[in-house]
């Protein structure tokens, strides 16, 4: 039918579907990569504030959902974290699950302040310009540079503290517009509090309401309730407040290194356009100069709506979006200038650049669609270029990540065992007395990982005796064995262990001596490209990492493979 269709209606239809196609790629690409650094192994900051919290309020300690995390009070994030303990298993599906469904919330706010932004057009012309604007955010908000933030079930907190205060933003501008919409000036006060629990940053969206409303001439009594609203707010935050002696403050960078301070802020809201050209010098050039771009722009459009707040509401509320997130910039160069300039572009700190960069996009989105239809050809080149880009970027998400996923697997294996390998457990936490018994507790109560496969009850299973089944004969080797120091109990063994009749390696290893004791578990998953080349392409990840007592060393031990059932039986070498 497309066919008989006018010219020009064809163009469309056909430029609609490539971009709804880019836009489905860009996050089914992120999804893809999140699922291939997917582990249900608590990652850093987790095994505190995930499950050593969940395991803390359920014995009564209620007092920590308002505790400091660092310098954040991520009260929201907590609810998603106790209810991924509490429904979920703490398998942490569903809290990445969430930070998808976010980042999608942040689309939708960003289509209908679209739809408000070229409220001026004919419907056709509208209708098109609002959908492909939306299929471009739909990639720009799905960038896999944010990977730290997408792929980590803990940051739930990174996307809400961006986006429940330009929510806020948004729904106070529809106020001002209408002195009778009580319920939304009430909505947008709750959004400004709870903004308060999300992150640090959170705390600014009040104090920058009552600046909006001061400048947008709001009615007297919403001035004075946006300001009491944010005088208690910040009461309550800061009460029984205590700064994180690790961390830098504004006030010492603004007075003793202001120009490092100033371009740890450009790199960090450029941070995109670091990634997008390449990294390196350029990369730094490109962010410095795309930041000064967008704080001209914002300063233009904030100065346009001083002298004229009423047809500028909503372009004054996504202006005060980037203020609050360069406010952001700011706060995070005064906590973390001292580990160097150069941290500003680490790649969690790319989401709320990338969300303050969707603000200027939206802010300039008639401008542009004015000159789309002026030079369509030559906008459509920029834009051509700048999607070729995010896509060479966004193919990293298809990079392999077996070796990280076995890593942090048989950190958990160690814990699981009450093994201080601290070269493997540093994979995924710091190595402290506070995990061990964080993982012996959550262990005993068959929480996260220690009530799933394959690591629960390996602990209470050592020394138990095991007749395996008639089974097939596995091919492996045992290559290393590796002391744990200060350990003098178990040693660390490397090898392969492949069952060629299954064409599959088994997941789960149990080592027993002789006898049938089960001395120690593997488990595999490592990238052996060696053995899938010499013995079957199957064998890919055949790679194992485990420990066995250390009395077994120059000693026959058996291999048994679950679910393949195979098993092997060699001898333990001397460790190396």
């Amino acid at each position: 039918m497309t066919l008989f269709l006018p010219g020009q209606e064809q163009r469309t239809r056909v430029a609609s579907a490539i971009a709804a196609l880019l836009a489905t790629a860009f996050v089914v690409l992120a999804i893809t990569g999140t699922a291939r650094m997917y582990t249900p192994v608590p990652y850093w900051d987790m095994w505190s504030a995930t499950l050593g919290f969940y395991m803390a309020v359920n014995d009564g300690a209620s007092w920590l959902w308002w505790a400091q995390h660092n310098e954040h009070r991520i009260v929201l994030s907590r609810l998603l974290f106790w209810l991924d303990y509490e429904i979920f298993g703490g398998k942490s599906i569903f809290l990445l699950v969430m930070n998808y469904v976010i980042v999608a919330m942040a689309v939708v706010l960003f289509w209908r302040i679209s739809r408000a932004q070229l409220a001026h057009l004919s419907d056709p012309a509208r209708r098109n310009t609002v959908f492909f604007t939306t299929c471009f955010l739909v990639a720009w908000l799905y960038q896999w540079m944010q990977q730290e933030n997408l792929a980590w079930a803990f940051q739930s907190q990174f996307f809400l503290a961006q986006l429940l205060p330009l929510c806020a933003f948004y729904v106070l501008h529809k106020s001002a517009l209408n002195d009778k919409a009580q319920l939304t000036f009430v909505a947008a006060c709750l959004l400004g509090i709870t903004s308060a629990g999300t992150m640090a940053n959170g705390i600014l969206a009040l104090p920058l309401m009552v600046a909006y409303a001061l400048i947008a001439r709001m009615r007297w009594w919403q001035i004075v309730s946006l300001l009491l609203l944010t005088a208690l707010t910040l009461t309550l935050y800061f009460y029984d407040y205590s700064s994180p002696t690790s961390h830098g403050s504004v006030l010492d960078a603004l007075f003793q290194q202001p120009l490092e301070l100033a371009q740890y802020v450009l790199l960090y809201l450029g941070s995109p356009f670091f990634y997008l050209f390449g990294e390196g010098d350029i990369g730094r050039v490109a962010a410095v100069v795309a930041t000064t771009i967008m704080a001209a722009v914002a300063l233009t459009m904030l100065f346009r709506s001083i002298r004229e707040p009423g047809p500028h509401a909503l372009p004054l509320a996504l202006v005060f979006g980037i203020i609050y997130l360069s406010g952001t910039a700011l706060g995070t160069g005064g906590g973390r200038l001292i580990f160097g300039v150069y941290q500003a572009v680490s790649y969690r700190y790319t989401t709320p650049a990338i969300m303050a960069w969707a603000c200027l996009f939206i802010l300039v989105l008639p401008w542009l669609q004015h000159h789309m239809r002026r030079a369509p050809r030559r906008c459509a080149v920029v834009m051509a270029i700048l999607l070729a880009l995010m896509l060479r970027g966004q193919m990293d998400a298809l990079l392999p990540q077996q070796q990280l996923v076995f890593d942090r697997n048989i950190a958990g294996l160690a814990l699981e065992l009450d093994i201080r390998d601290e070269a493997q457990i540093g994979k995924i936490y710091e190595l402290s007395d506070g995990l061990m018994r964080t993982a012996e507790v959550a262990s005993q109560r068959n929480l996260s990982i220690f009530g799933a496969q394959p690591w629960q009850d390996l602990r209470e299973s050592l020394g138990q005796i095991t007749i395996p089944a008639v089974a097939n004969q596995c091919a492996g080797h045992i290559d290393a064995v590796i002391a744990i120091a200060p350990n003098d109990t178990f040693v660390a063994v490397q090898g392969w262990l492949f069952n060629p009749a299954a064409d599959k390696a088994p997941e789960l290893i149990t080592m027993t001596d002789v006898s049938g004791e089960i001395s120690g578990y593997a488990l595999t998953g490592q990238p052996r490209p060696d053995v899938a080349q010499a013995i079957d392409s199957d064998a890919k990840l055949s790679g194992f990492r485990g420990y066995v007592r250390k009395e077994l060393l120059g000693s026959a031990v058996m291999l048994i493979g679950d679910q393949t059932q195979c098993e092997l039986l060699t001898e333990l070498p001397q460790q190396n």
